[in-house]
């Protein structure tokens, strides 16, 4: 019983520092995520008001009966250009946390496809140490838990894809059915 109970201790001790780990990293991910967001915006409204300074350098041009000359703008459009890059690693930025998210994301699935399978195993292993069920079928079974995980990036992408609404449900269960 105390041995029990001690393995169960473990387990729920290993799970909770795993979350703990995982939730403080996402945290810390989707912190930067929304501080990128902001400076992302704050940035568009700097390129439009520079935008609204250059229209309106044309119109006082145009009133006065004026030339439009490039040298009178470039001034203006000079902060913008470097905005432009500003924004473009920001973009960049922001691209890489969502990966590494998607990263994070794909490997808690594998880890939790391959803990389901590991307990399935378990169960069929003592199916057949109890003579409920022979060899062959234990071998059959086997494989076909053992396919889950080796087709685990294509069954992925095909819930990804589901969920994006690029096939339809019947597509997905018939796929689904297939790789596993």
């Amino acid at each position: 019983m105390s041995k029990i109970l001690g393995n169960l201790g473990r387990a729920i001790s290993e799970s909770f520092a795993d979350v703990s780990t995982q939730t403080s990293a996402e945290l810390q991910r989707n912190d930067q995520l929304y501080k990128l967001e902001v400076k992302l915006k704050e940035i568009d409204i700097k390129i439009e008001k520079n935008c609204t300074l250059i229209g309106q350098a044309v119109v006082d041009n145009l009133r006065k009966s004026e030339g439009i000359y490039q040298e009178s703008l470039m001034p203006l459009f000079h902060p913008i250009k470097e905005l432009d890059e500003e924004k473009k690693k920001i973009l960049a930025a922001i691209r890489e946390i969502k990966s590494q998210q998607a990263d994070q994301l794909k490997a808690q699935e594998l880890i939790r496809t391959k803990k389901q399978v590991q307990e399935e195993l378990q169960k069929l292993q003592e199916l057949k140490d109890l003579g409920v069920m022979d060899e062959d079928e234990f071998e059959v079974t086997q494989a076909k838990l053992n396919k889950r995980i080796n087709n685990f990036e294509k069954l992925y992408s095909l819930k990804i894809a589901f969920e994006r609404n690029l096939i339809s449900q019947d597509e997905y269960i018939k796929r689904k059915a297939l790789l596993e």
